[in-house]
């Protein structure tokens, strides 16, 4: 599910970034603009489900509906709203 989640973000135009953030952080991703282009910062550190949690978060804040997306992932999706 991870990587069909990073596919899609990257096919709706989100770059997809697994860095390592500070220990002490709260959040294990997001999604932000840098200079302009939409990125999905996701901690390399966090379990498989919170890296899903964060790709679903993400994508649930985009239009969804005009591209197509497998049953499950779109109910995981809209399940992140």
């Amino acid at each position: 599910m991870l990587r069909e989640l990073e596919r899609l973000a990257r096919r709706m135009g989100l770059e997809v970034r697994f860095e390592a953030f500070d220990a002490r952080a709260f959040r294990r991703g997001g999604l932000c603009t840098v200079r302009g282009t939409p990125l999905v910062l996701v901690d390399v550190h966090a379990t498989t489900i919170d890296k899903v949690g964060v790709l679903c978060e993400a994508l649930a804040r985009l239009d969804v509906e005009t591209t197509y997306v497998p049953p499950l992932l779109r109910a995981r999706i809209l399940r992140a709203i």
